[in-house]
């Protein structure tokens, strides 16, 4: 197994793959997007590099299923995952989309469920919970992604006008994905103080706040430590307001600017 590596912004490039992929690759597999940065990967030029070298090629979509509409005929992937949470449907249930005629071994032997690929009793409630929520959050999607990207740009222009020194990080965002590094501040400081305030934020990844080191991708992306260190992620959806992205820029200017770490 090998790893190939992201540009600064989080992206790996076709070239990047065409310069890494052999004769002996069997499968190439690429978040659809970051969960950290938010940035948007190639995936349809990357699946029609793996597909010419004979290589199977997966995509981890859990960040995208249920909020941006994705046709897996056009973008060419073999496999594809999600996770139900992602899209306001039960935790502890996914799927895998499987190509037509790709050949996988069965996950668990001893049944005949799930067409064979793996035995024991569905969970038929999530299952259908997880549905259920999807063809909710599909059947809106254009609306949603609209108000989030207007609460973006509300934030991001709030931002601008506080007078501290910040980065956003990667590019090509999914909309309210936002990984932010302050310089000079200490992310797990920013962490606890925006919770004491009623805000929740986290510090890297989402399944990762214990962990107060600089994270493998920002690492990846050569975040300059100054500003890494003060790195924060903050996710807005559908169910967000006008009136709470104003109260994570009333926190953030008083935390900013009061320079008081705990």
């Amino acid at each position: 197994m090998a790893y190939i590596w992201p540009n600064k912004n989080g992206i790996i490039t076709p070239d990047t793959l065409k310069s890494s992929i052999t004769g002996k690759t069997i499968l190439v597999s690429v978040m659809y997007v970051n969960n950290e940065l938010g940035t948007i990967q190639p995936i349809q030029e990357l699946c029609e590099i793996a597909h010419s070298h004979n290589a199977l090629f997966h995509t981890d979509a859990v960040q995208v299923v249920g909020h941006t509409k994705i046709d897996v005929k056009k973008i060419g992937v073999d496999l594809l995952s999600a996770s139900a949470h992602k899209f306001n449907g039960p935790k502890g249930i996914g799927f895998l989309y499987i190509k037509r005629g790709v050949k996988l071994s069965p996950y668990a032997d001893g049944g005949s469920q799930e067409f064979g690929m793996r035995a024991g009793t569905e969970n038929i409630a999530s299952i259908v919970g997880m549905a259920t929520a999807l063809k909710i959050n599909i059947d809106s999607v254009e609306q949603n992604q609209k108000h989030i990207i207007t609460l973006e740009n509300y934030f991001i222009d709030g931002l601008n006008r506080i007078n501290v020194d910040y980065q956003r990080n990667g590019c090509n965002h999914m909309p309210g994905n936002i990984s932010l590094s302050f310089k000079g501040e200490d992310g797990e400081a920013l962490f606890h103080r925006l919770d004491l305030m009623g805000i929740c934020v986290s510090t890297g990844a989402a399944c990762d706040n214990t962990n107060t080191r600089i994270s493998h991708v920002l690492k990846a992306i050569n975040l300059d430590p100054s500003y890494a260190n003060g790195t924060i992620r903050i996710s807005l959806g559908k169910n967000n307001t006008i009136d709470d992205v104003d109260n994570i820029l009333a926190a953030l200017t008083k935390i900013l600017n009061s320079r008081i770490l705990y």
